[in-house]
């Protein structure tokens, strides 16, 4: 490698990072704005101030409003696609059953509840919109695929209990995300908090019944 070229990528490589942290102060900008105001807060305009990013720069990166919606729902899923199979490790460790039902559904019902604003704007959105609604089932599939390749493995079921288990405990957290702050709050104040444990209990019961037949 010449000299001249090497001093090039030494130059580059700093850009590339500087670009890149940009990038990432716009997308959190933007996904900071959706969970605290909706997707009706969302503008190139206010992600612009609350990122400290010009307009220009934003257009320049994104092409408008649009564009700057795809890469932050991306950038949100990829954080939950991260954090749910690093989440998955330790669950495959749990050897008795029940403790496995138990953690494997507190922990995927907190991933939503926890990030529950940002979660029901895009599910809303995503509905009308082809681009959102892609990247919303590629996760889904990828969450469904973890999880029911783990179930089947660890109850030796057939991979359709499994899927229908997944689909029981996906219901649940659907219900967390799209029930508003005032109805859940009316039927149980901890509900947000993937409380009572009773309902865990219930839940993990039934599981158990179609796992293990």
């Amino acid at each position: 490698m010449s000299s001249e070229y090497a001093s090039k990528g030494l130059r580059r490589a700093p850009q590339q990072s500087r670009s890149q942290e940009s990038t990432d102060r716009m997308l959190d900008a933007a996904l900071a704005i959706i969970a605290r105001e909706g997707m009706a807060g969302l503008s190139i305009a206010a992600v612009s101030r609350e990122s400290g990013v010009s307009n220009g720069a934003l257009y320049h990166r994104f092409g408008d409003r649009h564009g700057l919606l795809v890469a932050a729902q991306d950038r949100f899923l990829s954080v939950i696609e991260n954090d749910w199979l690093a989440a998955s490790v330790p669950l495959r460790s749990l050897a008795d059953p029940e403790k496995l039902l138990t953690r494997l559904t507190q922990t995927y019902l907190r991933l939503f509840s926890e990030r529950r604003a940002l979660f029901q704007a895009f599910m809303i959105t995503e509905w009308a919109d082809p681009d959102l609604h892609a990247r919303g089932a590629q996760t889904t599939k990828f969450t469904a695929h973890l999880i029911v390749g783990m179930l089947t493995e660890r109850f030796n079921c057939t991979p359709e209990a499994a899927d229908t288990a997944y689909r029981i405990i996906f219901g649940q957290a659907i219900q967390l995300v799209l029930s508003s702050e005032s109805e859940t709050s009316e039927r149980d104040t901890s509900a947000l908090r993937v409380e009572p444990k009773e309902r865990v209990r219930h839940l993990v019961r039934g599981l158990r019944a179609l796992l293990q037949p």
